[in-house]
């Protein structure tokens, strides 16, 4: 069965859904927005949470064909102009708001993580592993731990939509911060290094769009 997320800004937290449409670029709405950092040394380029982690504490949702903003307090807002302002003073950097829809995955446009897997590793690296840390798009359950890997090539069925599972994802420093208070373990990436070769997860392309529902079951076709 699976947890269905979305990342409608690729810098802050995501949403859980209970279901998603999913099309050739991916989930719909996901990662559809950037933030563009202005600082010259990186001026025009996405900023991601290697740089600003402090943004974590943000969760983006789609509402009603626009985007929310819900801060650390709970308060709820348009990504407009003025929170993009108000984020740009949190980052202590000149940000820029960016459409770039299918233009913002580091891969492949959907990414699956096994939790089977996710809870091996944190038995292997001695401490509870938030599974959000891996900030997929389909989190599996009830599945043998690394089972995923042999899905490699070959395509899979979840709800209406079909993926072909393409490679596997290596993961860097973001999988270190803890997803509720940002903070930095960073001895989980050398472990991740040591026991899964730093990779944690699978990335797929679309091969036949549909709707995924939270529950749906996976399977091989």
């Amino acid at each position: 069965m699976v947890e269905v997320w979305r990342y409608p800004v690729k810098s802050m937290a995501g949403e859980r859904l209970d279901s998603c449409a999913v099309v050739e670029t991916g989930l719909e709405g996901d990662r559809r927005w950037a933030l563009v950092d202005g600082t010259p040394n990186r001026a025009g380029k996405l900023l991601t949470i290697r740089q600003q982690e402090r943004l974590m504490a943000y969760r983006a949702r789609l509402a009603g064909g626009s985007v929310e903003v819900v801060s650390p307090d709970g308060g709820i807002h348009r990504l407009d102009a003025d929170m993009v302002s108000h984020l740009a003073a949190e980052a202590s950097r000149p940000l820029t708001l960016r459409e770039l829809e299918g233009a913002n995955f580091d891969d492949s446009p959907v990414l699956i993580v096994n939790l089977a897997t996710v809870a091996s590793f944190g038995v292997q690296a001695g401490v509870h592993v938030d599974h959000r840390r891996f900030r997929a798009n389909l989190y599996v359950e009830g599945l043998e731990p690394e089972e995923e890997i042999g899905w490699l090539g070959r395509r899979v069925a979840v709800g209406d939509a079909e993926l072909e599972v393409v490679s596997r994802c290596e993961r860097c420093v973001v999988i270190t911060r803890d997803p509720e208070t940002t903070l930095a373990s960073p001895g989980l990436l050398r472990a991740l290094a040591e026991t899964h070769e730093t990779c944690m997860g699978v990335y797929c392309r679309v091969t036949k769009p549909g709707r995924v529902v939270a529950g749906d079951h996976v399977h091989v076709v």
